[in-house]
């Protein structure tokens, strides 16, 4: 007897849709992208193209397995988003959360290091050598003032400063 069709099928900690193809489903998923998705499948003996909430529960724990460990299941390691680990030393594949706290970490160290990457995450600045000199300038206003303006501004400055001045007077005496 089949199994009857799941609407929602929990991978790797999320909810993925049962009516998207395999591949498109498992693409949902953080760090897993297209070709990695169907690499995945092809292992786990699944057509890429059936709809996810189609599987059966052991084919669906299989390809859980795979994401976890795909080294072990035959998966290339020019494929894997992790390759040598400073940690470990190991080729990874990270899914999910995994890819948030590893970018952290390794933030962190290069912050700790004080390499010239770390040093511009600190700073705000970008890191992979995109230009600053016209871009990049959040929050600050951008442009030259007039000689007109720039002259009353500073004419008003010692005005309002004489004024207060008058009135801390007035208030001590």
């Amino acid at each position: 007897m089949p199994e009857e069709f799941k609407h929602i099928v929990r991978i790797a900690g999320k909810d993925l849709s049962g009516g998207k193809q395999v591949q498109m489903a498992l693409s949902d998923l953080k760090g897993v992208n297209i070709s990695y998705a169907r690499a995945v499948a092809y292992v786990a003996s699944v057509d890429p193209f059936t709809k996810l909430g189609e599987l059966s529960q052991q084919q669906i724990e299989l390809v859980e397995k795979i994401l976890k460990n795909p080294a072990d299941h035959g998966i290339p390691g020019w494929m894997l988003n992790r390759r040598k680990d400073f940690e470990t030393g190991r080729d990874l594949h990270l899914v999910g959360t995994d890819v948030d706290i590893s970018v952290r970490s390794d933030i962190g160290r290069e912050r700790r290091i004080r390499s010239r990457r770390g040093i511009r995450h600190e700073l705000g600045l970008p890191v992979r050598g995109q230009r600053t000199r016209t871009t990049g300038r959040k929050g600050l206003v951008v442009g030259v003032k007039r000689k007109e303006v720039r002259i009353r501004e500073e004419a008003a400055k010692p005005a309002r400063g004489k004024r207060e001045k008058a009135e801390s007077k007035e208030e001590k005496g």
